[in-house]
Formats: C-alpha cells, sequence, structure tokens
C-alpha cells in the first residue's frame, strides 16, 4: 500500500479520493438492483398486493413530497407518460391512491394517498427494515458499527453539501430506507 510522505501528500489523496469516489459509486446500483427489487417483491408478496416495486415508489415519492401532477412524478422517476397512466390506474383501482382535479388547471389532476396507502408504506417499510436487518446480521458488531458511523457522517457530508439542514437536527434525512 503507498503510504504519503510529507514531500508529496496529495499523490496519495488524490488516488485515495479516487478509489473511494469508485467505491462510493459501485454502491447504489447494488442496493438498487439487488437488494431493493428482492425486499420489494418479498414485502409485497406477503402483503398480498398485486403492485411492483414502481408503483411503490410512487407512493414513496408522494409520501416525501405530498400531492403532485403525474407528470411531475413520472419525470422525477424516470417513467414514460404511457407507463404512469398505467400504474396510477391500477394504484387508483386499488384505493391506494386518488386523482383530484387541480383547482388552478382543471384539465389536470393531482395524484395523492389515501390512507390506505399509509398504511401499507408503514407495513412495507417494517418488512423492508426487517429483511435489511437479516442481510446486514452476517456484519460482526464491530463492522455494523463502523459501518453505521461510516454512513452517517457520508448522510451529513452529503446532506450540508446539498445545503440541507438536516444533519444538525440530526434527523434521518435522506433516501427512504430499501
Amino acid at each position: 500500500m503507498y503510504t504519503s510522505s510529507e514531500d508529496d501528500p496529495l499523490p496519495f489523496r488524490s488516488e485515495l479520493l479516487e478509489r473511494v469516489s469508485m467505491d462510493l459509486l459501485s454502491i447504489p446500483p447494488l442496493i438498487f438492483r439487488a437488494l431493493r427489487r428482492k425486499i420489494a417483491r418479498t414485502t409485497l408478496s406477503e402483503a398480498d398486493l398485486n403492485i411492483t416495486p414502481h408503483h411503490f415508489e410512487i407512493l414513496r415519492l408522494l409520501d416525501e413530497e405530498g400531492t403532485l401532477h403525474a407528470s411531475e412524478i413520472g419525470e422525477r422517476l424516470q417513467i414514460a407518460k404511457a407507463q404512469m397512466t398505467k400504474l396510477i390506474d391500477r394504484l387508483v383501482a386499488l384505493n391506494i391512491v386518488e386523482r383530484k382535479i387541480d383547482p388552478s388547471d382543471r384539465r389536470t389532476y393531482n395524484i395523492t394517498l389515501t390512507a390506505e396507502s399509509r398504511a401499507i408504506l408503514e407495513d412495507h417499510e417494517r418488512r423492508a427494515s426487517k429483511a435489511v436487518r437479516e442481510i446486514m446480521s452476517s456484519l460482526s458488531d464491530n463492522e455494523l458499527d463502523n459501518l453505521s458511523l461510516s454512513l452517517r457522517h457520508l448522510r451529513d457530508v452529503l446532506l450540508e453539501s446539498a445545503g440541507d439542514n438536516r444533519s444538525e437536527q440530526g434527523a434521518p434525512g435522506g433516501p427512504d430506507p430499501l
């Protein structure tokens, strides 16, 4: 392993930052592809709902942001308009979301959560948290502690760089649990 000397600390720091940035960028695809879909499918099948991970993404976004136009949901989640219509139709049919006419533009509809959807989200979060705990149980206590400290520090750095003050308040912040 290369260690820096007092004469050339920058090459080591630069290499270290490059390695850490590549490591960090490799994590989200693992979370979103491997863990998230596995957990979502497991919790969806246990919840006896015939909805997909895309449906849950819509529910999570509405839970975080409140009422939104379908087009805005599609933009934020990068889902095509035709697919958004089908996804929203399914959620409306299950009484999980409602379409409400936008009072400022009666030609458009806002999408909002129902009381039933909030219960579904709470149940999903509980099941997802349990699944993550099971996956992480193979780590030692020391590894878990180090991981937790590192993730909290990273979250704080990212929130600070985004100008978000939640890190100072000690709020969980950041993306929802899987």
